[in-house]
């Protein structure tokens, strides 16, 4: 067996590659949520244009068949204590030493990079103390060293959602909230909105439940905001979002959802936040719905969204 980078420019190897790391990705587990094929390979291959992340490929070879696939993240700014980790072996070639081998790799690698911490998440079924060591790659992940110091529950929503539903939903909200105002896009933020947006961005990071997990918060600017985005519009995500202000025209809340590309129907829900101090008034579900409204519109084909909440990211020192 050996264990190499991707090499991206190789079509051939890249598609095998991906159907391994899919296969992998998707087996036993319900509604999978797997990147598209565009999406991975775009962001590798964009990997000299990203500021935020350094980020790699590696496969495990056996001939010309792929038996596994890894990515390692290395954070470029803040963080840059950590490696952020993806091993993906399909159920075919499991129990063979595989998933060791990449790991191996990829510890080696953090190592080489002066990172002393690697961080993982591990898609597990069930809930509760015994859920990680109830699954294969939970047990995989304490096999490697790793401790459980994070979890999160993933809910999913059929959509889209009936009209008459949202509007009545929406009315109930609003009445709690009294008077703010919600508006909404697809794709990059409105540019008069854009500094803004981005300070929200940056207390959001700071709010984000993270465990025992030891990062430094992010801090966004407009222009951070815009790249990253842009990115993910290139990479074939759509982007819906929506900015709630008060009275004074202050952004206060916003939330976003990433529409998968390709023939996928998923729908990622990504941040969601309101500012401390207009809390309690039922602004993140004004947003939410609104968003949803959005999404039915602009996005017919959608299916399912999938969002993430605390209750996996796995650590390890090294």
């Amino acid at each position: 067996m050996e264990i190499r980078p991707l090499d991206l420019h190789s079509p051939d190897e890249t598609e095998v590659w991906y159907a391994a790391m899919r296969a992998a990705a998707g087996a036993d587990r319900v509604a999978p949520v797997v990147v598209e094929r565009d999406a991975l390979l775009t962001s590798l291959r964009s990997n000299a244009a990203n500021p935020n992340y350094d980020r790699r490929g590696y496969g495990a070879w056996q001939g010309r068949e792929c038996v596994g696939t890894a990515l390692i993240d290395l954070p470029r700014r803040e963080n840059t204590h950590l490696a952020e980790v993806e091993i993906c072996v399909p159920p075919q070639a499991r129990h063979r030493g595989v998933g060791q081998a990449l790991f191996a790799r990829l510890r080696e690698t953090a190592r080489q990079e002066g990172r002393t911490v690697i961080a993982a998440e591990v898609n597990a079924a069930g809930v509760g103390p015994h859920t990680l060591s109830a699954s294969p790659g939970g047990r995989f992940a304490l096999a490697c060293g790793f401790a459980s110091k994070h979890s999160e529950l993933r809910l999913v929503l059929d959509v889209p959602v009936p009209e008459a539903q949202l509007t009545q939903l929406t009315e109930k909200v609003r009445r709690r909230a009294g008077e703010y105002d919600v508006t909404g896009w697809t794709g990059i933020p409105p540019l008069e909105v854009l500094e803004p947006f981005a300070h929200l961005h940056t207390l959001m990071d700071a709010d984000v439940p993270s465990g025992e997990l030891t990062r430094t918060p992010v801090v966004y600017d407009g222009e951070r905001v815009l790249h990253i985005q842009q990115r993910l519009i290139e990479q074939g995500y759509g982007l819906v979002t929506t900015l709630v202000r008060d009275t004074q025209g202050d952004p206060v809340a916003y939330t976003t959802m990433f529409v998968m590309g390709g023939p996928n129907r998923e729908v990622l829900q990504d941040n969601t936040f309101v500012l401390r101090a207009h809390r309690g008034r039922g602004l993140g579900t004004l947003a939410k719905l609104a968003n949803l409204s959005l999404l039915a519109e602009h996005f017919p084909q959608a299916a399912h969204v999938h969002t993430w909440t605390a209750e996996g990211l796995s650590l390890i020192n090294i």
